[in-house]
């Protein structure tokens, strides 16, 4: 990373960063020239650079990552990649299942119910975009009642729109079975590029899809003041 280069988020208000390299989006960055492009890392959210008003050099991106949407996204993805069986947690069942999920797990039910559900799950995989009392339980399901071993799981960590911390057991440690991964766990540059570079051919070619919401130039502000519809990302456009 650039020595002068600071990786912040503001957390007492706005800030108003002048364009430096704002535009510089992954697609675009790996295009771009100068010492400040060239250190950005390849972080999913991350969007662009700019300078404080003392002359501090700033990272910045989007502060809310729509979960939904990327659930969505994540599905299709995974057929891509020759899933046998995807199941997903999520508010949008009608929309995951389009998509192309196999079956559907609401989180918000109670406690026990919850456990129950994820018990007569049997996966390889987890890519966890929630975190706090979801993965929370299913870490509970997932280990034995009594003597025995688990089968391996791997929990890919993406995500915590459902807390940031949970509590975790010894129990769960020595017999789950889980495996906790980073979800930037074994990255480099060259994989990231790599992977984005396939996210984008396939939707060019029409094979993954995502709904959006046009916002014109002139409603940035308003905009930027609420959440894009669920299931949506909210892209800026001229006007």
């Amino acid at each position: 990373m650039h020595p002068n280069l600071a990786l912040t988020r503001n957390r007492v208000g706005k800030v108003l960063v002048p364009g430096r390299l704002a535009e510089f989006v992954h697609n675009r960055r790996r295009h771009a020239s100068g010492d400040f492009a060239a250190a950005l890392p390849a972080i999913p959210g991350f969007d662009g650079v700019g300078a404080l008003p003392d002359g501090t050099v700033v990272g910045f991106g989007n502060v809310r990552p729509p979960y939904g949407a990327l659930a969505e996204r994540a599905v299709q993805v995974l057929r891509k990649l020759g899933a046998g069986r995807v199941i997903a947690t999520g508010r949008r069942a009608e929309a995951l299942r389009e998509v192309g999920a196999d079956a559907t797990i609401r989180t918000d039910v109670p406690d026990e119910d919850l456990v129950a559900a994820f018990r007569h799950v049997d996966c390889d995989v987890v890519l966890d975009f929630l975190w706090g009392r979801p993965t929370e339980l299913l870490i509970r399901a997932l280990t034995p009642a009594g003597l025995g071993l688990a089968k391996p799981t791997r929990l890919v960590q993406v995500g915590a729109s459902a807390g940031g911390t949970l509590s975790l057991p010894a129990a769960s440690v020595r017999t789950s079975g889980v495996e906790i991964y980073g979800a930037t766990k074994g990255l480099t540059p060259t994989a990231m590029t790599e992977a984005y570079e396939q996210v984008v051919e396939w939707a060019r070619a029409g094979e993954l899809v995502c709904d959006i919401e046009r916002v014109p130039l002139s409603g940035i502000e308003d905009a930027w003041a609420r959440d894009a519809p669920p299931g949506k990302r909210m892209v800026v456009v001229p006007g």
